[in-house]
């Protein structure tokens, strides 16, 4: 299976992350299943920076990875509770450790933090909130997040995603 690392650079050897940034599901290091997800977030990141292309790293996976034994899998299919207090847990004590190597779920886009933010500030009601997110197209996002996880990566290849300016 094919899966995809949006950045600036390309990414040959993954590395876990060890920023004080940390994503939705943790640290480490994040990939999307479709392509066009990875595209536009390497145009995002691109623009952020005032650069003229993102890069694509693309990674092979092997079929049937999510279900490997071995490893400590946490798959959220869609927005419910358990997501939204995975993801709450993660944004407000990003130093959380959690045992999972791999965990795969529903990506935040920028819609979406907005009514994440709207909830955590009290304008919207739990409840309200995961019946919109899901009914919004949230692709999934796969975060690989211990040095196990890593070694189910290999590297095949990248894309230049040009950034067109505004």
């Amino acid at each position: 299976m094919q899966i995809y690392h949006s950045n600036t650079t390309e990414i040959v050897v993954p590395k876990l992350k060890t920023s004080a940034r940390h994503g939705d599901f943790g640290s480490g290091i994040y990939m999307y299943e479709e392509k066009e997800v990875a595209r536009l977030r390497a145009t995002l990141l691109a623009r952020r920076e005032a650069l003229p292309y993102g890069i694509i790293s693309i990674f092979e996976t092997p079929i049937g990875l999510m279900n490997y034994s071995a490893l400590r899998i946490k798959k959220f299919k869609r927005p419910c509770n358990g997501w939204l207090d995975f993801i709450l847990k993660n944004r407000r004590k990003p130093r959380t450790a959690h045992s999972y190597d791999i965990v795969s779920g529903p990506s935040l886009d920028e819609n979406a933090y907005a009514y994440l933010n709207a909830f955590e500030s009290g304008f919207m009601e739990r409840d309200e909130l995961i019946d919109v997110l899901k009914n919004s197209h949230l692709p999934n996002q796969i975060l690989f997040h211990t040095a196990k996880s890593l070694l189910f990566l290999d590297f095949s290849g990248k894309e230049k995603v040009p950034c067109p300016k505004k």
